[in-house]
């Protein structure tokens, strides 16, 4: 457009027209430079701090706005001090607006994040794994530093020979992950130990596999004590000490045989490649007490022991570590007894004598009453014709058991139970009833007693003529007839072998047991 204008002397001229800005012209009018974009990383230096943050001197037109919430960030390891004027810093340019009121906006911490980030990458790409350092433990796992970027290792990702590791064992320590999982706009970093370690174990397990046997003597470490066992550091792997497989001693506790971080020798017992476990022995080193048990134990040696067990009719005793003997209900008491928990209890310690040795099975037989003879005064005690209180503890068809105290018992024979003739000792007597006896005899080297209750100048109704016919005598005379596998079964339940008729309470029970 031509504007008209009037000179003084009333000429009209026309005005030049008006130069066109060009881009070039415009750019540089405001300063905008080409090489000036988003993303772009300069170097600047602080002429200003502000109470929301700092202007940077970066070559623009105007300074540069660095926001306090742009100088660092958590995703970052390290904490930088604030800076001061005059210092120089490494920011990137997040936003340019453009007019008169062009101004840059930067960033600290997005500059320093993408180039660590870079670096992780191109280590990652290069050798499959990254350096990373135990920062601090959290809830699932472990915080590390990789490349000054925070980045986080499960628990399940720490885990070595198929075992849990406390993250605190890794805290400052130095070692080799793998990526697992990477996003760079969400800044998150996972990294796993387990799937390296994995590898590196597999290798070790092989050559541990290929110089290891059964039967092979090792030496480690206590590396934990469980309920179940003791596990032990062999260097290349680990073992499992059963419990059963501590000590030679019944029942012992893990925690009474080892502690924790001891130097023990152990021998391979199981080897299970498939499941990367390795079963050792810590007894098996020792030498089996039962080798020389028939050397040290003797018959009649009295011996000092632990109760281990009570059964039903056997009771348990642990005379050294490895070495248990048992002893029947019979040798317990010299009185009748239904449990062996009415003598002793588990755990008690008690002087048992030996009986016998059965090397061969492993079993030894001890006695616990026999270091208590009730016999021993008997002679001097009770003299023939003696009356004496006794108590009726069993009746058998050929006559009545008694007890006269703990450990002394008589029989009284059928002929001797009653002035009348008796078909059975019932008709009179009942176990548990207490009568007065007198004493027929005493042998106290056979521990047997005669007693009757008839009175001393009468004499018996029926008198076997000899020893053995006591127990049948009168089954021909004044007895109804009764069937021969009636009268044989009779026989089986209720009485002896003919030459055993005169027997102890004690003998007549054992043998009622067996034949049970």
């Amino acid at each position: 457009m031509v504007d008209e204008l009037r000179t003084e002397d009333g000429l009209e001229t026309q005005a030049a027209p008006e130069k066109e800005e060009t881009m070039e012209e415009m750019m540089q009018q405001f300063d905008v430079m080409g090489d000036f974009h988003r993303g772009k990383i300069l170097e600047g230096t602080i002429v200003d701090a502000r109470e929301d943050g700092w202007l940077v001197d970066v070559g623009y037109k105007c300074e540069g706005f660095l926001p306090r919430k742009e100088w660092t960030h958590k995703v970052l390891v390290e904490e930088t001090e604030e800076p001061q004027n005059g210092e120089k810093v490494r920011v990137q340019i997040t936003n340019i607006s453009q007019g008169e009121d062009a101004q840059l906006s930067l960033s600290r911490w997005r500059c320093e994040f993408d180039e660590r980030w870079n670096k992780l990458e191109e280590e990652a790409a290069k050798n499959e794994t990254v350096t990373v350092k135990g920062l601090r433990k959290v809830k699932g796992g472990l915080i590390v530093s990789c490349y000054g970027i925070e980045g986080f290792i499960p628990i399940s990702h720490l885990a070595e020979d198929g075992r849990t590791l406390n993250p605190a064992r890794l805290l400052e320590q130095d070692f080799q992950v793998k990526l697992i999982e990477k996003d760079r706009r969400k800044r998150r970093l996972v990294l796993s130990r387990r799937s390296l370690m994995e590898a590196e174990m597999a290798e070790i397990r092989q050559s541990f596999y290929d110089q290891v046997s059964e039967g092979d003597i090792l030496e480690g470490d206590v590396s934990s004590i469980t309920s179940f066992g003791v596990f032990v550091n062999l260097g290349a792997m680990e073992g499992l000490v059963h419990v059963s497989e501590l000590s030679w001693q019944r029942n012992a506790k893990a925690k009474d045989v080892v502690s924790k971080g001891d130097h023990i020798k152990v021998k391979v017992i199981g080897i299970d490649k498939e499941n990367n476990r390795i079963s050792l022995s810590l007894r098996q080193t020792q030498s089996d007490p039962w080798e020389t048990a028939a050397e040290r134990w003797k018959p009649g040696v009295v011996v000092e022991g632990t109760v281990s067990n009570l059964t039903e009719i056997r009771a348990f005793v642990e005379i050294e570590p490895g070495v248990e003997g048992l002893i029947h209900i019979g040798d317990l008491s010299w009185t009748r007894i239904k449990h062996p928990k009415e003598v002793l209890r588990k755990g008690q310690k008690i002087e048992v004598s030996v009986l016998e040795v059965d090397q061969d099975r492993k079993r030894i037989s001890l006695g616990y009453k026999q270091l208590t003879d009730p016999w021993k005064d008997v002679a001097e005690k009770y003299k023939k014709d003696m009356e004496v209180p006794v108590k009726v503890v069993r009746i058998a068809d050929f006559g009545a058991f008694v007890e006269l105290e703990d450990g002394i018992e008589g029989l009284i024979h059928i002929s001797q139970v009653s002035q009348q003739r008796i078909e059975n000792p019932r008709e009179v007597l009942s176990e548990g009833q207490e009568v007065t006896a007198r004493i027929l005899d005493v042998n106290p080297s056979e521990r047997r007693m005669r007693l009757s209750l008839r009175p001393a100048h009468e004499e018996p109704l029926r008198k076997p003529k000899t020893e053995e016919a006591q127990h049948t005598e009168g089954q021909k005379e004044d007895r109804p007839r009764r069937r021969r596998s009636d009268v044989e079964k009779k026989r089986n339940d209720n009485q002896l072998p003919q030459e055993e008729t005169n027997v102890t309470i004690g003998e007549f029970l054992k043998q009622a047991e067996d034949q049970e």
